[in-house]
Parts: C-alpha cells; sequence; structure tokens
C-alpha cells in the first residue's frame, strides 16, 4: 500500500489573503454575463450526456426491479400493485452537500492545495441546510464552514509539522461485539436502500426485528445513498483486529473535487457498519451523527479529479467500535481508482445517538431490547456499558433518588473481561435485600471468544466463573448495594465459592443466562456481604450451577484482610520440604503455549516435585511478577484495578496441566487438552487482593489422585496463591480432565 504520495486536499494557500467584500453571487451580473459568453467545453458536454444516460438506465433499472417485485407479491399473495406507493423521499447526505460546497468555494477562490493534506473538525453536527450551500471563510490558515450564525466546521492545513504519529496496534485486540448478529457478509445497492428506509430485519435477520415497536422509536431515515456495493471482508481484519470493511461508490456528476465525495462515502460506509453490529438496536430513534472535536486527516493524490461516474473503491479499517457516551465506531480508510490510491482518510467517525426528545436511559420508557425468550429486557447494552465505565450518575436505578458521589464503585469489569451483556428479568426491592430475590441476565458468548481460543480451544474456568459471578455483583447493585455509602469509595470483591460443571455446553456463539437468587443479606461495619446461588443455562438447560459469596467493602474495611493465616507468612510446601535437586525439576513455560497463550499465559517459573506434596503424588509451583500493565488490571475494575480471583484460580489449573504434560502422564494422549471435570465440585476462598503495587503473584497445587484412561487423564489437586509473602486463596478439588487421542 503506497501511502506516502498523498501530497494534499486543494485549500487555499496560508498566503493568500481573503478577499475584502464577499464574491458575486450567482445572480450577479458579472455571473450571468459569464455563463452567457462561455462555450460549453467538450469534456463538459461529454460529462452532462453521460449523466443522462445513467440517469435514465437508472429509470430503466428502477422499472425492471418494480415488475420482479411484483411478480414476486402477487406469487406470494400479496399486494398486486404494479406501482406501490413510493416510500417518503429521504433526505440529502448533509455531510456531502457541505464539503461539495465548502470545495466549489474553496476553487472559486484558486486555491492550491496544503503539502500533506488537512484536518476536518465538526464543531457541532451537520446540518440541513434547505437554504442553500453554507457559508465558507477564511480565519487565518483555516477555513471556518458554518450557516452564516456559526461555525460547524473547521478545514486546517495538515502538514509535517502538524503530523500526528499512528498509534501501535492493541496488544489484545478486543472481540467484536455485536448487538445482533447476523451471517450477510455483503450489501447490494438494492440491500442498502433497503436498510436506508428501514428495513432492517430483511436485510440483516431475525436478530435486528423491531417491528413490534412503536414507529416514533424506529432508527431515523438514512441520507441518499452514495455507496453502490459493501462488504464485510473479516470481522478481525485491518491493522486493528477490528473488522475490514470494502465497498464501491461512483464519483458524482456535481464533484468538482473528489475528496468531499470520499469522506462522506467513508462516513456512509461506518454507519453501515455501526448498524450492521446492531449498535442501533439500544437506542431509540437511532441516527448516525459525527463524533465533534475530534478532526478527521484528509490526504489527496495530487492529480486531476477522475471523471464522473468513476468507479471509487474503499477499504477501510476499523479501529475502534464501542458504546460510551453513545454507540460509536471509528475507522481509517484508503480509497483508490483502478487500484491507483487516490485518497487517505484517517480517524473517520460516527456516532449514533437517540432522537430529538428521546432518551436511552429513561427509566419509565419500555425497554427496546429483547432477551432469547422474547422479553424486554430491564437493562440493555448501553446499560451495562455505564455500570462497567461510564458515570453512574447517569442510570437511574429502580427506586433509588440516591446520587452517588464516591469514585470507586461496584463495578462491572470492562472490555473483553465483561460478560453480562443485559439484564433481562428480576425480582426485588431496592434497600430491602429479601432472600429469594432474584435476577435475570444474559451474556452473548463471541462467536470465538478470547479465552477459548487463548485456552487452548476449550472453556477455561475463568470464563466460567465470571460469567457467573459479574451478574451477582450487579444484582446487588440494583438491589440497593450501589447506593450504599454514597460520598466514599465502595469496593466489591468475592469471597467464598463453590461451582460444579454439570454438563459440556460448546457455548461459542451462542447467549447464555444467567440466574442469580439472593440467599442472605448481612450489614457490616463499613460495609455489606451477600451470599448468593447462581445457575448459568444455554439453550434453556443449566450447565454450571454454584454459590457465592460477596463483600461490598469501604477502604477501611478492605485494609483488614490479613490472609488466610491471620497475617502470619506460611511458606509453600517446596520451601517447607526441600527436596533433593535430582527430584526437582524446573521450565519456563513462556514458550510452551499449551497450559495457556496470550492473556491467559499465566505462568513463568514452574518448579515440578513428581511424588511430593501433601499427599505424595505430585506437586508443583509457579512463580510470576506482578506487572503494573499486566491485562487484567486495565479491566478489573474501572477506578478500581485488582487482578480477579478467576485468574488465581487458572492459574492453578494451568500449574497442574503443566504437571501433567512434563512428567509423562500424557505421553500416550496425542495433542492433549485441558477440560474441566464434570460434575466435581471446585471450592474456594479469597482473603485478600493483589493490585499493582505488589511484587509477585505465587501458586502452589497438590496432587491428590490421577486416575488414566485410553483418551484422558484425570487428576484432582488443592492449591493456594501467595501475594508477595501473605497466602490470600485456598482452592479445592482443581479436576483436570485432560483429553486427546490415544496414541
Amino acid at each position: 500500500m503506497d501511502e506516502l504520495g498523498f501530497e494534499g486536499i486543494p485549500l487555499p494557500q496560508p498566503a493568500v489573503a481573503p478577499a475584502a467584500s464577499p464574491a458575486p453571487g450567482p445572480g450577479a451580473p458579472e455571473a450571468v454575463a459569464a455563463r452567457a459568453v462561455a462555450p460549453e467545453t467538450v469534456p463538459a458536454l461529454t460529462a452532462r450526456l453521460a449523466g443522462r444516460l445513467q440517469r435514465t438506465h437508472a429509470g430503466v433499472l428502477a422499472a425492471h426491479q418494480a415488475v420482479i417485485a411484483w411478480q414476486l407479491a402477487r406469487a406470494a399473495g400479496g399486494p398486486t400493485a404494479l406501482f406501490p406507493t413510493p416510500a417518503p423521499p429521504r433526505p440529502g447526505d448533509a455531510v456531502a452537500t457541505i464539503l461539495h460546497a465548502a470545495a466549489r468555494a474553496f476553487r472559486a477562490e484558486g486555491a492550491g492545495p496544503y503539502q500533506g493534506g488537512a484536518a476536518l473538525t465538526w464543531l457541532d453536527e451537520a446540518p440541513e441546510l434547505p437554504g442553500g450551500a453554507p457559508r465558507v471563510e477564511r480565519d487565518g490558515e483555516e477555513w471556518r464552514i458554518g450557516d452564516g450564525e456559526r461555525p460547524f466546521a473547521v478545514l486546517a492545513p495538515h502538514g509535517p509539522r502538524h503530523s500526528r504519529p499512528e498509534p501501535p496496534p492493541p496488544r489484545f485486540p478486543p472481540d467484536p461485539r455485536p448487538l445482533a448478529r447476523t451471517t450477510v457478509t455483503r450489501l447490494t445497492a438494492a440491500d442498502l436502500d433497503a436498510l436506508a428506509a428501514g428495513d432492517i430485519a430483511r436485510v440483516l435477520g431475525a436478530a435486528f426485528d423491531q417491528s413490534d415497536l412503536p414507529a416514533a422509536v424506529l432508527p431515523a431515515p438514512w441520507p441518499t445513498r452514495l455507496l453502490d456495493t459493501v462488504t464485510f471482508a473479516d470481522p478481525r481484519g485491518g491493522r486493528n483486529g477490528q473488522g475490514l470493511l470494502l465497498a464501491t461508490t461512483r464519483l458524482p456528476g456535481h464533484a468538482e473535487e473528489a475528496w468531499p465525495h470520499c469522506l462522506a462515502a467513508a462516513l456512509e460506509l461506518l454507519r453501515v457498519h455501526a448498524f450492521h453490529q446492531g449498535l442501533h438496536l439500544c437506542l431509540p430513534g437511532a441516527r448516525a451523527t459525527l463524533p465533534v472535536r475530534r478532526p478527521v486527516l484528509v490526504d489527496v493524490r495530487d492529480t486531476p479529479a477522475p471523471p464522473p461516474g468513476t468507479e471509487l473503491r474503499l477499504e477501510a479499517e476499523v479501529t475502534a467500535t464501542g458504546m460510551l457516551p453513545r454507540p460509536y465506531a471509528t475507522a481509517d480508510c484508503r480509497v483508490t481508482v483502478a487500484d491507483r490510491p487516490l485518497a487517505r482518510l484517517r480517524d473517520v467517525g460516527v456516532v449514533l445517538k437517540e432522537g430529538p426528545g428521546q432518551d436511552a436511559l429513561d427509566p419509565a420508557r419500555p425497554g427496546l431490547r429483547t432477551g432469547v425468550t422474547g422479553k424486554r429486557v430491564v437493562a440493555g447494552e448501553l446499560h451495562t456499558a455505564i455500570f462497567a465505565e461510564g458515570d453512574l450518575g447517569t442510570v437511574p436505578l429502580p427506586g433509588s433518588t440516591t446520587r452517588v458521589t464516591g469514585r470507586v464503585r461496584p463495578r462491572l469489569p470492562r472490555g473483553d473481561f465483561r460478560m453480562l451483556d443485559r439484564v433481562v428479568d428480576g425480582h426485588g426491592e431496592w434497600d430491602a435485600y429479601r432472600p429469594g430475590s432474584w435476577g435475570l441476565a444474559e451474556y452473548d458468548v463471541p462467536a470465538d471468544p478470547w479465552y477459548v481460543r487463548e485456552n487452548g480451544g476449550t472453556m477455561p474456568q475463568l470464563a466460567l466463573m465470571e460469567t457467573a459471578l459479574q451478574a451477582a455483583g450487579l444484582f446487588s447493585g440494583m438491589l440497593g448495594v450501589a447506593g450504599a455509602y454514597p460520598d466514599g469509595h465502595l469496593s466489591c470483591r468475592n469471597l467464598d465459592g463453590r461451582a460444579r460443571l454439570l454438563r459440556h455446553v460448546d457455548t461459542p456463539g451462542t447467549t447464555v443466562e444467567q440466574h442469580v437468587t439472593l440467599r442472605s443479606h448481612s450489614p457490616l461495619p463499613g460495609g455489606v456481604m451477600h451470599r448468593y446461588d447462581f445457575r448459568l443455562r444455554a439453550g434453556g438447560e443449566p450447565f454450571y450451577e454454584g454459590e457465592a459469596v460477596h463483600g461490598f467493602f469501604t477502604p477501611e474495611l478492605l485494609a483488614e484482610q490479613q490472609g488466610l493465616d491471620g497475617g502470619t507468612y506460611r511458606p509453600p510446601w517446596l520451601e517447607r520440604h526441600p527436596p533433593a535437586p535430582a527430584d526437582v525439576r524446573r521450565l519456563d513455560p513462556r514458550r510452551d503455549p499449551r497450559p495457556g497463550r496470550g492473556r491467559l499465559a499465566l505462568l513463568e517459573d514452574v518448579t515440578l516435585v513428581p511424588g511430593g506434596g501433601d499427599h505424595g503424588t505430585g506437586y508443583v509451583l509457579c512463580d510470576k511478577p506482578v506487572r503494573r500493565d499486566d491485562w487484567f488490571f486495565h479491566h478489573h475494575f474501572f477506578q478500581d484495578p485488582v487482578m480477579p480471583g478467576s485468574a488465581g484460580v487458572q492459574m492453578l489449573y494451568q500449574a497442574v496441566h503443566a504437571y501433567a504434560l512434563h512428567t509423562g502422564l500424557l505421553d500416550h494422549l496425542v495433542h492433549p487438552r485441558l477440560h474441566i471435570a464434570v460434575g466435581e465440585e471446585l471450592h474456594w476462598s479469597y482473603r485478600g487482593q493483589i493490585l499493582r503495587e505488589h511484587r509477585r503473584v505465587r501458586g502452589e497445587a497438590h496432587i491428590r489422585a490421577v486416575r488414566r484412561e485410553d483418551h484422558r487423564v484425570l487428576l484432582f489437586a488443592d492449591g493456594s496463591v501467595w501475594r508477595d509473602d501473605l497466602r490470600i486463596y485456598q482452592v479445592d478439588n482443581i479436576a483436570a480432565d485432560i483429553r486427546g487421542e490415544a496414541a
């Protein structure tokens, strides 16, 4: 990709002073005389005839499509009118109109290109201008585009001295999290027209159906279409691993410059992407707007504009998709003509917002989203995103008038570590905490979740625990804990739990139902403690269940945690029973991805003692430093970073896996993979936390029993986790089911 040849966008040179008086309007005598005497050039005549031919061809094609639609409708027993009532006309593309008018104004000034390009910054939403073109005025090196009363966009030079370094790609690209799933990967012009008219479910599938909602909350009509085709080439494609989009468009006959059309088409492509992801489904009257105060960098090849009707190809690499403060998508886009670079656009973005007079967070408004059973949800994806990392003051909780001012609050994890999407239903009363109160949430498991990819293709205990426990923590907040100690900090920590896998389920690409029931409420001096039962279901059938205790602590109460041994140092077994050197095996599993890779590469220095441990069956000790940039601190929790206990439990499962891999227990298996044993109940207790300022984490596992079969090996172990010199986790009955093909 040649991106070094872009030289600039046609703009006035800074050295040219603005005119002292306004340019003559289109009705001025000089302009009329110029039109009367200027002969029509051959290229202009050719362009006009080509435009006429295109319009004629489009009319014939539309008539042909109408006949086909009439025939299909008649065959299906539907309306038989050959020419149905036309849909209301869609608005023109305000962005394209404004930018084309600005380009004409620049050309009228005799402007030359800025070397390096330009930065376009929207100060407000692009308005409809029924009176005609916007007003374009020079202000030093900048050009302000407005309606005569206020500017709504600024165009400024962007050369080497304004260079903005391209950020590095993310180390761990986030998983795509569409609000609705579709198998459609290519859209034609007819599909795009149907989307623009609001017929989204017919194009993208039943998951996008909103036919039972009032018309006032359906998406706003889209502007006139600019794109001819859209292809969703790769949901993990592009430099940032966030998606690769392809599209085609044709340069209109009125385009004096190509760059306005390129930019407007790129914005349309991002709007299509946002709706393809279902981001509009959580907003009443969803409409696409432009992010304000965020410069878009526009670089255009310094060549004559292609003739009207020329096909342009767009290749957009999505750089981010998110929910806050409202759903958005950003991308970098490359535009080519006949495989030659024409334009490059950086930081193009769209934001979806509610329609005028609508409020997506209004608790009195019926929910827009539905769960897997078709029931309207209590809180949708926008709400849960706010619970994770937004302004909690914007989410009215049922029965609460409390305004929270404390910075640290009970939160859902964020990013890829948030494993809850919607709150579907519940029974409880604010600040009552009655045993038997229950809540139901849902989690749309990605089709290829990171924790399965990085765990050798199987579901890790970490993901099951988080999917169950996050629902319990959120339900406590909705029952009233979110308003407790409103002027102070309040942290959520899991204390104890037990869990059992009932059956193996292939959850990727499905929706998991998360059911929690409050069993007890215990007020504390400086906190609250809740005990829950939890159950996960897939396809309506349970597959994981257990019990957990959550504590909600002020900093003073949290500081009183002294570990599992009353604050004294209890060394690992290896320090208390130093074996002979010949019995010890040391390894560095960072080069062995089988126990876990990427974010789940939780093992570093590992010591194995076959025949060691409390039961004389085997022992493993792992040791790793705490790094301030460890991935989990950014995700768990916002403004309250802590290593999740589930990561410590997963580290012990990996330690057992490493022991089996490197002591010959799996030599009779080909491609062994770690599974969780069905029917075995895991127990855990946490009495401390691991923060960025701590130095190291150690975990040990004592093998209790080993059972070898033809196609698998079962290992049972108990373990502990240390933070520096304090033992803080106890984990019992780690049951690893390692399966493979017989060698």
